[in-house]
């Protein structure tokens, strides 16, 4: 009996810290305005966006991109909100105002396309962007061909 009591215990402890986990998980959303190709169409970056980017913690940071404009929103939650203000070009009148609540789940980044999200399509979302790790080659030795090349000789000033 103290056993099974025990196990209750412990997976109610685990239960209680993936909770804890999925509710204050920190998520990067990238928040990109580039021209975009999906299936042989082509998308234009938006002249002007506001965008709006609100939490659970009630805190709206408010982000302006002009196209070919990537920038980065962090926010901590399960879920948030993302209000989209695509403006004329010179950013007196709105255009068009997009709404969005977004679940991002256990996944820590996330990008979303203004393009495709003012297109009022579903795949809005893209893969985030891949974090640049040095290649394998320049962490190798020079091979003996590399170093067989002939070089010129550097004058001295």
């Amino acid at each position: 009996m103290r056993a099974l009591q025990r196990s209750v215990v412990l997976c109610l402890i685990l239960a209680l810290s993936v909770g804890l986990f999925y509710i204050g998980r920190e998520h990067q959303v990238f928040l990109d305005n580039k021209t975009i190709e999906v299936d042989g169409q082509s998308f234009r970056a938006l002249k002007f966006v506001k965008i709006t980017v609100r939490t659970q913690a009630g805190d709206a940071p408010t982000i302006e991109l002009m196209p070919r404009d990537r920038d980065l929103a962090k926010v901590t939650g399960p879920s948030f909100q993302i209000k989209v203000e695509v403006m004329d070009e010179f950013g007196e009148k709105v255009e068009k105002v997009i709404e969005k609540d977004l679940t991002p789940g256990f996944s820590k980044d996330l990008m979303l396309s203004m393009p495709l999200l003012a297109a009022d399509r579903d795949d809005y979302i893209l893969p985030p962007p891949a974090v640049q790790a040095p290649s394998s080659e320049r962490d190798t030795e020079p091979s003996e061909e590399t170093l067989a090349l002939p070089t010129e000789p550097v004058p001295d000033p």
